[in-house]
């Protein structure tokens, strides 16, 4: 899970941290962590409940055909913006590194460095349509990432420590206009939820617990706790204590990064915190170094699934057929974890993406120079919609389910005892209006019971009704964060600094 989640955000995290002061990150980042944690376990109790293999498959079961490519398109969206933050950084790295070597100048050019890199490096390696070798980079990448981030861990903290007073400079709460763009960089870096559903269906049926001390083994323990998750099975348990874990580990990690580049550079950090270290500094050097050859690897790992995502958008709608009827959550496996995405693409097609992605990328990188913005608006638009917009629907379309089930349960049996007691007197009653008590009082007239019988089979995909559990307020607040972050993604973008 953690290596899902470091990546490109980490070298942000001391900008937030400036933006919000130095306690005001660490009570962001605890909050974000928190929240995605929640949202990670509520993907992984739908895709145990529907039996999905993929966040795509998960959202086609639960909320549709249209939302599940929506959200292919948005994941295609939020991992080319990824590629171009990664190209940021090559650009900044390597044209630091070419200018310490004494490189002549159209060599260290940051332009000349990020078109070359693009054309002639990032270009071949994604043609591929299998990445073979470069599958193990994963693993590698999350390494690289945490030994960079720890050698400018380590020489921020030295620079912070020259000063006669380390303080000098800090703050510990930062509240103003700026503050709002720490919130999608931070939201950015806790993302990890387009894996979440693969992971829980790689663990064993009853895993080991992480946390023995914390979570107790069975299921039914839950039970007792009403504003705590309670799992269905001793997968979902263990399961919960990955995520627990895996996030407590990355808030440590960010909440390191976080503080030292702040202290170290107190009032001017750069948006990519290796920017602000001197070009002339041999272990930020290596660190820029080691963090560059993991992200060659990177970028088209992160354009292979993008392909993919562009392939089930474009795929005809012939050969996804199974995937137009919403089964049941009992039903089998909609696709197989192996089926190939581009199964009725034109391989045209598909090489036409991947230069549209490629050049797109780096013409984009040639231009837009600052990672914090790239981040800043992936994680406002394109992350909130993954990690907080539809985990709110399925909440909501759970509850809903439930609600509906429950109230037209009672209702028939109801009508039923009303039936036979009619026949035993004078026969039924025309015009007669039942009351329910989980209505509170209210009349059930017949267009609530239509809205009923409708939300009982399709659930939100037919609107939104109100059902009284705690799992729709929970739905509801998690639609109005994303929102709420959106919003503020889409002023500070317009207004700008």
């Amino acid at each position: 899970m953690a290596n899902c989640t470091v990546g490109a955000g980490v070298l942000s995290l001391p900008f937030a941290f400036q933006a919000t002061g130095l306690v005001g990150g660490l009570l962001l980042c605890s909050v974000v962590a928190t929240i995605e944690g929640l949202t990670m376990y509520v993907l992984s109790k739908f895709a145990e409940r529907y039996r999905a293999h993929s966040y795509v498959e998960l959202v086609r079961r639960a909320l549709g055909r249209k939302l599940s490519l929506l959200l292919s398109g948005v994941l295609v969206v939020a991992m080319f913006g990824a590629c171009v933050a990664y190209l940021i950084i090559l650009g900044d790295n390597l044209s630091s590194l070419a200018a310490a070597a004494g490189l002549p100048a159209l060599l260290a050019n940051r332009q000349h460095i990020v078109g070359f890199l693009g054309l002639c490096v990032m270009l071949p390696m994604c043609l591929p349509k299998n990445l073979g070798a470069l599958a193990a980079m994963n693993q590698i990448a999350v390494l690289g990432f945490l030994v960079g981030a720890a050698m400018v861990s380590f020489r921020g903290l030295q620079i912070a420590l020259q000063r006669p007073d380390l303080m000098a400079g800090v703050r510990l709460f930062e509240l103003n206009y700026d503050s709002l763009f720490a919130i999608p960089i931070v939201v950015f870096g806790f993302n990890c939820h387009a894996m979440v559903v693969s992971i829980f269906q790689e663990l064993e049926p009853a895993p080991g617990l992480l946390l023995p001390a914390v979570l107790p083994s069975s299921p039914s323990a839950f039970r007792r706790y009403r504003y705590l998750p309670r799992p269905d099975s001793r997968k979902l348990v263990g399961m919960l204590g990955v995520i627990m874990s895996s996030t407590s580990l990355v808030l440590l990690a960010y909440a390191i990064v976080g503080i030292t580049g702040y202290l170290a550079f107190p009032g001017h950090v750069s948006s990519n915190i290796l920017v602000s270290f001197p070009q002339n500094d041999p272990l930020v050097q290596v660190a820029r170094g080691t963090i560059s050859l993991i992200i060659l690897g990177s970028y088209p790992l992160t354009h292979h699934p993008a392909r993919a995502g562009f392939q089930h958008l474009v795929r005809p709608r012939a050969a996804s057929a199974a995937a137009v009827a919403a089964p049941s959550p009992l039903s089998e496996p909609l696709l197989e974890p192996s089926q190939d995405p581009s199964v009725g693409v034109s391989p045209y097609v598909s090489i036409g993406f991947t230069l549209a992605f490629v050049l797109g990328s780096t013409a984009v990188a040639e231009v837009v120079t600052d990672l914090g913005f790239v981040l800043h608006l992936l994680g406002g638009l394109c992350i909130t919609f993954i990690i907080f917009f539809l985990p709110g629907l399925l909440l909501i379309n759970a509850a809903i389910l439930k609600y509906a089930r429950t109230v037209l349960s009672e209702v028939e049996s109801e009508a039923d005892a009303y039936a036979a007691q009619a026949i035993d007197t004078d026969g039924p009653r025309e015009g007669v209006l039942i009351r329910m008590p989980s209505l509170n009082g209210r009349e059930l007239t017949q267009p609530l019971l239509t809205k009923l019988q409708t939300a009982r089979e399709k659930g939100i995909k037919k609107g939104l009704i109100y059902a009284p559990r705690l799992s729709w307020l929970f739905g509801i607040t998690l639609l109005i964060i994303s929102i709420l972050v959106a919003g503020v993604t889409l002023v500070t973008v317009i207004l700008g600094d």
